[in-house]
């Protein structure tokens, strides 16, 4: 009945809230370690990663905490919420290490089409994953292009890989959003950085905050779009 529906509902927010406010909290812990890895296999120099601010963290650990609570409120499927979920706090972490250090580890773009092979395959099967393949390797064309038209300096590899990745993972036409919402979120952020004098047209800026910004926002609006549907 609908008391009872109510009631799981309830609970089901509750465990996903409790769960996202706790890999809010180890997500920069986690970043943190990673980055110390990196810096060792590639000989990076620099002193030992230092904590982020505290404000940092606590926007971190409410943000993963609201989308993994929204995700739980507009899928049906347990394990597409699960799915869905890692994903957007996988995204966190590839932003968290591409802010601190200017990298984008191969280790989390072979977990992240992990997530995407299973995802797709559970939600669209074999036609699904075809399809993302299409998608990735469109993707990393384009990115190509650019990262050749604008220099590697700004465009690197790592950027290509994280864009092929996050199209494979969405596929169609999820990622035409995801990089609609990219490149708007990127041209906001130069303007009002140009307007307020702290960036400048020749600043190297981190790509992958952009790349899943709009990752995150092409996960929130599919699951929006189903429960719709």
């Amino acid at each position: 009945n609908n008391t009872l529906k109510r009631y799981e509902m309830l609970y089901k927010l509750i465990v996903f809230l409790t769960l996202g406010l706790y890999t809010g909290y180890i997500i920069p812990k986690l970043s943190l370690k990673l980055i110390e890895y990196k810096k060792k296999t590639k000989n990076i120099d620099g002193n030992e990663a230092q904590p982020s601010d505290s404000r940092i963290n606590i926007l971190i650990i409410l943000f993963n905490g609201a989308a993994w609570c929204f995700t739980a409120y507009t899928q049906e499927s347990l394990f597409a919420a699960v799915l869905i979920c890692i994903q957007i706090s996988l995204g966190l972490i590839f932003a968290y290490i591409d802010i601190k250090i200017r990298i984008i580890p191969n280790e989390l773009i072979l977990i992240l089409l992990t997530l995407g092979i299973t995802y797709q395959a559970f939600s669209y099967g074999l036609e699904g994953i075809l399809g993302s393949v299409i998608c990735m390797i469109f993707i990393m064309i384009v990115f190509t292009a650019l990262a050749t038209f604008m220099g590697l300096g700004k465009v690197g590899a790592g950027d290509v890989k994280l864009a092929g990745a996050i199209g494979f993972a969405l596929g169609y036409p999820s990622v035409v959003t995801a990089m609609g919402a990219m490149a708007a979120v990127l041209l906001g952020y130069i303007l009002i950085g140009l307007a307020l004098r702290k960036i400048r047209l020749t600043t190297m800026l981190p790509l992958a905050p952009f790349l899943v910004a709009g990752y995150i926002f092409a996960l929130v609006t599919f699951t929006v779009n189903l429960n719709i549907a």
